[in-house]
């Protein structure tokens, strides 16, 4: 969940600075094999965190797949093996666990096992930010946000904690980044084929963009 929202800091309103070595320690010690699994990236993300000539995190290379978001909680499906995948009310969807899938499939319907449900509702209409900002430049949607400081240019966000105005992403750097891709918008482009394909590996990437547990 760390990874999930430090990749996507300059969509928030607050600043996530990076791990120390301190910080790895710490994890290892705790958790050993935590650095083999995590250790890269983070190392990644403290070497992204000043705009130095590349883009933000989130459209560099570094081995993390982002991840689809359950369309019933808004969790985003990180537990990647219980991920599931349908099409509900014509459109494909992703849910971060069965029993998510099961609220929007088949207990938040007009009706549930011969019963009215006025007050469940329908998980309709635009849940997902990324849907809602499909194509758009990271520039325009941060202004959309209001998530801009007071000269007009600067990120509110930022992935580290130095203010040097040297070392703070602004709009600009936004705007030489690729657009937005929902990945509910480009789930449901894809031909039955590349759905299985992608879920397959999907699970198989696991955090980090390395293999899943085998006993998770």
């Amino acid at each position: 969940m760390a990874q999930f929202f430090a990749t996507g800091w300059l969509a928030n309103y607050w600043r996530i600075d990076g791990m120390t070595d301190e910080d790895f320690e710490w994890f290892e010690y705790k958790y050993p094999g935590w650095y083999d699994r995590y250790g890269k990236w983070w190392e990644n993300y403290n070497r992204l965190a000043t705009p130095n000539g590349h883009n933000a995190i989130v459209a560099e290379n570094v081995d993390y797949v982002y991840p689809h978001r359950c369309w019933t909680c808004m969790v985003p499906c990180l537990v990647r093996e219980d991920m599931v995948m349908d099409k509900v009310d014509g459109q494909w969807r992703t849910y971060c666990h069965e029993m998510c899938h099961w609220t929007d499939k088949v207990a938040f319907r007009p009706t549930y096992e011969g019963r009215e449900t006025p007050n469940m509702g329908r998980l309709v209409g635009h849940r997902e930010w990324e849907t809602l900002y499909h194509g758009w430049n990271w520039a325009d949607i941060a202004k959309d946000m209001g998530a801009v400081r007071d000269d007009g240019n600067t990120m509110t966000a930022q992935p580290h904690l130095n203010l040097d105005p040297k070392k703070m992403w602004t709009l600009d750097h936004m705007r030489r980044m690729p657009v937005v891709q929902s990945p509910n918008v480009l789930l449901n482009q894809m031909s039955d084929a590349e759905r299985a394909a992608f879920a397959a590996d999907y699970v198989r990437q696991g955090p980090a963009g390395r293999p899943a547990p085998t006993d998770a």
